[in-house]
This record gives C-alpha cells, structure tokens and sequence, in this order.
C-alpha cells in the first residue's frame, strides 16, 4: 500500500513533526539510556544528550543515517524519498521541491545505494524445484552493425520466476561464453529449477553441467514453441520494464547495477513499499 501525500503532509512540511515520525518508526536512532554513564537521556533539537550532571555525552539524531551528511532538512529529502518511491522524473522533482538538479540526483543516488546495499543484504537465489525460470540475455546501450565498428553498451543476464512474486535477478557481464551464463545461473538459480531460454549456444550446457531441466524456444522461427508451449516472454517484459527506468545515460558499468537493484527491490516490495522504504533507511548507512 502507498500512502497519499495528504496523509504524509504533515512530515513533508514540518522538519519536528518529520523528526518524531522518524523517530516512532525507528528510522532514527532512540538513545534512552546514555552509552557512557548509563543515565537517562534527553532530546535538545537534533541532539541527544546525557541528564548526567557530570556527563557531557550526546550525539546527533541522524548518527549513521542518510540524513547526516545533507544540508537539507530530513522532511525535506524524505518529500524527495517520497517523489522517487512515486516514480517522478528527476526534473519534475527538481520543479515541484525548487531544489537544483544536483540536490535531487545526489540525494535520488544517495537512496538507490541505500536501496542496493539492501538488496545485497537480502539476495538469495530464485528458482527451486519445478519450477520455471525464464533466462535471457539483454543489451543496454547502442548497437552498431557496420562491420569493423565497436559494438557499445554493457549485457545484462538475467532470470525472472514464473510465480506470483516474479523473483528475478540479474548481472551485468563481460562476455556471454557458456562458462559465463553458467557461472551466473548456479549462483542465481536454485538446483532444481526448470529453465527456458532462447537457443543462444552458450546456454548448451545448462542439462549436462547444472542440476536443472531445460528447454528452449527458436525465436527464429517462433515467440512460443509450438509443441512445447515453451516461451520467454515474461523475461522479455521484464527487460523493457527495467530499460524504461533507466536513462540511456547511465547504461555503463559502475551506474547501472544501482538501477537493477532499485528494480528488484521494487517488484519485491510492491505490496508496501512506503514501509520498507522506511525499514531500508533504518537498516542501511551510506558508505
């Protein structure tokens, strides 16, 4: 569930009232005891502070925070969080906030790798028996057919679950060799699984080298195979969803896999997304 931004107004226009709603869903740190003395502790603005008469100890609320390094006010780069999790283009909440292009993509960059350090966290592989996983390879970037010409961009492979959750993972890779793709599918896939995938020859052994089953579709020829019923559509879709989210900018090696991971958090947490953006910003500091 995504909360409207009436009923989160009065966090996105109150630096206090943003503070205690922190605070409540422990995205900011409760101090009650001092880590010095042990005594009892106060709030003083944005500092905690020690009741000790003899006690100088305090420490900032934003301690280990995303919010510690900004200039801006936490209602005001949560407004931002906010405008993110709604999917606004960067310019449209750089018009709606008045803050300058690089404000924005700072603190946007500064969540996306929240959002990545927790999706490593958490990652486990996709898959398990009997069920289907759709394998593909996709190219982010420009393609050059001129003989002689450098192909640019970076390949992405990846696997999507036919379930309700559509777990999917994906990596970016150097080359597509068989020793590659297979290396990406045991780390990825759970022994087991029944993959499908398009003829591509690197994915050849995938029967004899994984414990898994698998069957193919000639895109050559079909979109479904039409004996088997085999297809990969659902990978397909999932790729044009994933390339809609990212500017053509940033498909290089070193900004695109924050991207990724923004995607796989998303789809994982789409039920309620508002509070495990919150849970991400309580578990995760920035680097």
């Amino acid at each position: 569930m995504f909360p409207t931004s009436d009923s989160l107004n009065f966090i996105f226009v109150d630096e206090e009232s943003c503070i205690e709603y922190l605070i409540s869903n422990e995205v900011l740190y409760k101090h009650p005891k001092c880590v010095k003395c042990r005594k009892s502790t106060y709030r003083c603005k944005k500092i905690w502070k020690c009741k000790g008469k003899n006690c100088n100890w305090s420490i900032s609320i934003y301690s280990d925070s995303i919010f510690t390094s900004s200039k801006l006010t936490a209602n005001r780069i949560v407004y931002i969080g906010y405008l993110w999790l709604a999917k606004c283009p960067n310019n449209s909440i750089q018009l709606i906030t008045g803050h300058s292009s690089a404000t924005i993509s700072s603190i946007i960059g500064n969540i996306r790798e929240i959002i990545k350090n927790t999706i490593v966290e958490t990652k486990g592989k996709i898959g398990g028996n009997g069920i289907i996983v759709e394998i593909d390879e996709s190219k982010f970037g420009k393609r050059k057919y001129h003989r002689g010409h450098k192909v640019d961009g970076i390949w992405i492979v990846g696997g999507v679950e036919r379930t309700n959750e559509r777990n999917f993972f994906a990596e970016t890779v150097t080359n597509r060799s068989s020793s590659t793709l297979l290396e990406v599918i045991q780390r990825n896939i759970e022994p087991g699984s029944i993959i499908y995938s398009d003829m591509w020859k690197g994915y050849n052994d995938i029967n004899k080298e994984l414990n898994m089953s698998h069957f193919t579709v000639n895109h050559s020829k079909n979109f479904k195979d039409p004996d088997t019923g085999v297809h990969t559509n659902m990978i397909e879709g999932t790729w044009n969803g994933l390339k809609i989210g990212i500017p053509s900018r940033n498909y290089k090696e070193g900004k695109i896999d924050t991207h990724i991971s923004e995607f796989i958090w998303r789809r994982q947490n789409k039920s309620d997304i508002w509070n495990a953006f919150l849970k991400a910003l309580s578990q995760t500091e920035l680097n």
